[in-house]
């Protein structure tokens, strides 16, 4: 495929994009295309994204620069846990490329590499296997099915980005030097067939966005400090998201939705009542853990912290003072100054920059996330 040709491929088949690629266990809908797509994974989705993608060709040095650009919106297929894909051609001469387009910098634009008369992308074998194209296309046999496992792929994208890193290597960016998230890599698989009567190529192409154990929404950046936080809390069951594709992480912390994820933490069993959260309320209070007063007020820091000493059981006081080298410490509340003590104590709080423990500072659904990762790593788990 010649330069421009693979790169005007990029935009063009948006449209097939959308319209095959097809959930788990789908019957396929182009039943006369030259191939077929289909997904198999524990968790998936398909939002409608918008994407902004560079080109990276290499100048006279060889080094690669920014060449073009393109904004458009598609459908991305995102799967988490083990994720498998079928191919299966429904002709012969039928071969998968595969392309990485990373975001090296997390700004939200994406980089594609093409390497001019050697493109800088995989293609998929026979067995399955990803190599680097090196001018063989590798066809693939007429009604054959072909796996492609998403643990394949991330091994090949996890090689690639720590080559977009490296100073001196092939496929140097210079777009920093930290490699960065995995899920952050879009895999933009391309299936081609030349028809050997009118030489006329066909493509079909696929977006994919590959997950660990859970689809983390679009509104956490993978570049976010409590990414990891947000990934381990829906994972783990301890949140929900805040919608089909959200999870709000800057958004306050109200005392209802806390009650509900502190339930989930213990695993109680609730009764249901008149609202969302009435069986989390009912049980708070009967615990001792929260009065269950103000549901829909948002949660402070030293709140968040006599929740957590409450829920931990915690009766003794802390005989080290851990608090003395914050400078507002005389803000803290008296009721809440042993909990956030022994908080900060068992490393679930620390302060931000000059020393500041904000203990009256709303709590944001991220911060709640990394509090509560803290508090079952470093307190129930011990």
């Amino acid at each position: 495929m010649t330069p421009l040709k693979r790169w005007f491929c990029l935009a063009l088949s948006l449209a097939l994009a959308v319209t095959l690629a097809l959930p788990a266990h789908a019957v396929e809908a182009a039943a006369d295309s030259f191939a077929s797509f289909l997904i198999d994974a524990d968790t998936a989705d398909f939002p409608e994204k918008s994407l902004n993608v560079v080109l990276y060709r290499r100048n006279g040095s060889g080094a690669f620069v920014s060449d073009d650009s393109v904004r458009y919106s598609c459908q991305i297929n995102r799967v988490a846990g083990d994720a498998t894909f079928y191919i299966q051609p429904r002709t012969e001469g039928v071969w998968v490329e595969v392309d990485y387009l990373s975001d090296l910098n997390g700004d939200g634009t994406y980089e594609m590499l093409d390497g001019e008369s050697a493109p800088v992308c995989d293609s998929m074998t026979s067995a399955g296997t990803l190599e680097a194209w090196n001018g063989t296309d590798h066809p693939l046999s007429n009604g054959q099915i072909y796996l492609l496992s998403a643990q394949t792929l991330r091994e090949r994208a996890q090689a690639i980005l720590q080559e977009r890193v490296s100073s001196g290597s092939s496929q140097y960016l210079g777009l920093g030097s930290t490699t960065p998230n995995l899920d952050s890599m879009l895999y933009f698989v391309t299936l081609h067939y030349v028809s050997p009567t009118t030489k006329e190529e066909y493509s079909l192409s696929y977006y994919l966005q590959l997950f660990d154990s859970v689809i983390v929404p679009s509104d956490v950046p993978f570049n976010a400090w409590y990414y990891s936080s947000v990934e381990y809390a829906l994972e783990n069951g301890l949140f929900s998201g805040t919608g089909k594709d959200s999870f709000s992480p800057n958004s306050a912390m109200t005392r209802s939705m806390l009650w509900v994820v502190l339930a989930n933490v213990e695993g109680a069993t609730l009764t249901p009542g008149e609202y969302w959260y009435s069986g989390a309320q009912s049980w708070v209070a009967q615990e001792g853990i929260s009065d269950g007063s103000d549901p829909n007020g948002a949660i402070t820091r030293e709140q968040l912290a006599l929740m957590l000493y409450n829920l931990a059981g915690i009766r003794e006081t802390d005989p080290i003072d851990h608090l003395s080298g914050f400078s507002d410490r005389s803000s803290i509340s008296p009721w809440a100054e042993h909990a956030l003590n022994w908080a900060v104590g068992q490393g679930l709080f620390s302060g931000g920059d000059g020393g500041i423990l904000n203990p009256r500072g709303t709590a944001t659904r991220a911060e709640v996330a990394t509090v509560l990762r803290q508090y079952e790593q470093l307190v129930v788990e011990k």
